[in-house]
């Protein structure tokens, strides 16, 4: 039998798997962040160098009849990274091995869509939508970062909830749990104090985006301010996957669109608010992925190959993994 392998790489984790042509998981291993943007030449080296033996080590013979190699990777969206991580990764695998360097988002959209077209809502700390059509035509909205976007992320969620909370505590809005709650979460006494916790911290974002969790928890509870919150992401999210399928789709086809990250962990809450939002659109068809995006690489490696996953193969990576 035949090998591929696939790498889902992003800012914090990267996983990186080898499957026989049948999707069957012969090895795992799991590393730190290979964005080049935010990390050396050194480091992005040794965590690939690393990544790579370890699976070597866990299975010898497959790695060495490994044909095809997709790394989906955070921050490979441009040339240079692109050749740099080619480069690289050409180098640590054998030398018939062929490599495509995508960016992670291709991992996240084919983990619902198993290879086909469609548009991938990614909304974990951060947030982006891509898409890619039946003609290969890719584009995104959003994106931007915690500074000029990140709209329906984590990160805007907790910023909102947090906001919520001291506003309230100043008498400026209505009342919340979000300001027990926050306090709580950074055991303070005194809102106040949260000027020091957060803008002496070395990753603001970071700390902020656990508290999206809290908006969901007070969303629960019916708290007016947490209800507002998540109308508002929904409506942000909707317009950005409304506003990608004008870009890449005629009105009259029919669209899948992928839900991935930790905000549409609870599928009653954003997954159907934002299903109910879309509905008008009957064109458009919400997928929560059953798949890891490691296991989109996977089917990135497959296509490479001209193998189209079929039913068996997209179980078998799904249950082996």
């Amino acid at each position: 039998m035949e090998y591929v392998a696939g790498i889902d790489g992003g800012g914090t984790k990267t996983v990186a798997v080898i499957t026989g042509t049948d999707g069957n998981v012969e090895a795992k291993a799991t590393a730190g962040p290979v964005n080049p943007n935010v990390i050396t030449k050194k480091e992005l080296y040794q965590t690939l160098s690393d990544l790579v033996q370890d699976l070597r080590k866990q299975n010898k013979a497959a790695f060495e009849q490994i044909t095809y190699f997709f790394a989906g990777i955070s921050g490979a969206g441009n040339d240079n990274a692109v050749q740099l991580l080619s480069e690289m990764l050409a180098g640590l695998v054998p030398e018939k091995t062929r490599v495509q360097v995508e960016p992670d988002t291709v991992n996240a959209l084919y983990s619902g869509t198993y290879g086909e077209p469609g548009i991938v809502q990614i909304s974990g700390t951060g947030s982006i939508t891509f898409g890619i059509n039946a003609n290969g035509k890719r584009d995104r909205t959003g994106g931007w970062g915690y500074l000029f976007g990140d709209e329906g992320s984590g990160y805007d969620i907790g910023r909102s909830g947090i906001i919520a909370a001291l506003k309230a505590y100043d008498g400026r809005d209505k009342d919340t749990v979000l300001l027990e709650m926050v306090c709580n979460h950074f055991r303070i006494g005194n809102p106040y104090n949260l000027i020091q916790e957060i803008y002496a911290s070395k990753s603001p974002k970071s700390d902020i985006s656990p508290v999206s969790k809290l908006v969901f928890d007070a969303y629960r509870q019916h708290d007016a301010a947490a209800e507002e919150i998540i109308k508002d992401t929904v409506m942000e999210l909707s317009c950005s996957i409304r506003t990608l399928k004008a870009k890449l789709y005629r009105p009259e086809e029919a669209v899948q669109v992928v839900l991935c990250g930790g905000v549409f962990a609870d599928k009653a809450v954003l997954p159907k608010l934002l299903q109910e939002e879309l509905q008008d659109d009957r064109q458009l068809t919400i997928i929560i992925p059953e798949m890891p995006p490691a296991g989109g690489s996977v089917i990135g490696a497959l296509l490479m190959k001209n193998i189209k996953p079929d039913e068996s193969i997209i179980q078998n990576i799904i249950t082996t993994y």
